[in-house]
């Protein structure tokens, strides 16, 4: 929601925008200390604030979000997308001219 801004849910996508901003500029300023930040961006999760959604093959069980959290944490990797497949999925909605995608409904 935070990578690219929807119709569906422009207010909570630019707040997830918002807290990607801030870890990035907060992972810049604290690399010199030695602090790490991770930013963690998981797909739909099957969660109790979900489940009157309808779920499908992307969704994924909090005990694998939080597996995929632990790794990335330990690997020191900057932004990680879970489960992994998000990543790729998101590269390709990122790669979708603006003019093309205002057209699209999500």
């Amino acid at each position: 929601a935070g990578d690219r801004g929807r119709a569906s849910n422009y207010v909570y996508g630019s707040a997830k925008a918002a807290i990607s901003a801030f870890a990035s500029g907060m992972r810049q300023r604290l690399w010199s200390s030695g602090v790490r930040v991770v930013t963690i961006k998981p797909g739909f999760v099957d969660t109790p604030m979900t489940a009157a959604f309808k779920k499908g093959f992307l969704w994924a069980k909090p005990s694998g979000i939080a597996r995929g959290m632990d790794q990335a944490i330990a690997v020191g990797a900057p932004v990680v997308y879970l489960p992994f497949f998000w990543r790729w999925i998101m590269v390709i909605i990122r790669l979708v001219p603006e003019r093309f995608f205002v057209r699209v409904k999500f």
